[in-house]
C-alpha cells in the first residue's frame, strides 16, 4: 500500500512488526529482497509473553538471527503497548525509527465487526503515511 501522502522515493530504513504467527512470516519473506537491500532494519514486537506459542524462548531472535545470516542488519525492539492501541503504536515507532516502510502481517478475525481485517491492519490501513507491505 502506498499512501497518496507518502514521499518516499527509496528504502533505506524498514520497521517489521513480529509476532511469529504465518502473516507476519509471510510477510518477512515476502519483504526479504527489500530487507537485504536496507541499510537497517528493526524487528518490533509488541505485548510479547515470556513464551507465547510460536516465539522461540527469547521471542524475536529466531527472526533476528534468520534475517542477519542473509546479512539483514537487523535490530530488535520488545515493546509494551501499555494502554495505547498496537495499530498506533506500529506507526508511531515507523516514525521514531524514521523508516520509510512498514512490513508486517495482516490479520483478520472472526468477529462481525473485524470481518475484513484486524483491529491493528485497519489503523494502519487508515493512518499509515508510508508505504506498508502487508500478507495474509
Amino acid at each position: 500500500m502506498f499512501p497518496s501522502r507518502s514521499t518516499v522515493s527509496r528504502v533505506r530504513r524498514i520497521l517489521v512488526g513480529w509476532n511469529a504467527r504465518r502473516e507476519s512470516i509471510r510477510a518477512v519473506a515476502d519483504a526479504l529482497p527489500l530487507l537485504l537491500k536496507a541499510e537497517a532494519v528493526e524487528v518490533l514486537i509488541v505485548d510479547y509473553e515470556p513464551q507465547p506459542a510460536g516465539h522461540s524462548q527469547e521471542p524475536g531472535a529466531d527472526i533476528a538471527h534468520h534475517l542477519a545470516r542473509r546479512g539483514v542488519h537487523v535490530e530488535l525492539l520488545r515493546l509494551s503497548s501499555g494502554r495505547e492501541e498496537v495499530g498506533h503504536l506500529l506507526l508511531s515507532r515507523a516514525a521514531a525509527f524514521g523508516a520509510d516502510l512498514l512490513v508486517m502481517g495482516a490479520y483478520g478475525h472472526s468477529q462481525l465487526s473485524e470481518w475484513m481485517f484486524g483491529s491493528v491492519t485497519r489503523r494502519v490501513l487508515r493512518d499509515a503515511g508510508l508505504p506498508v507491505l502487508m500478507s495474509r
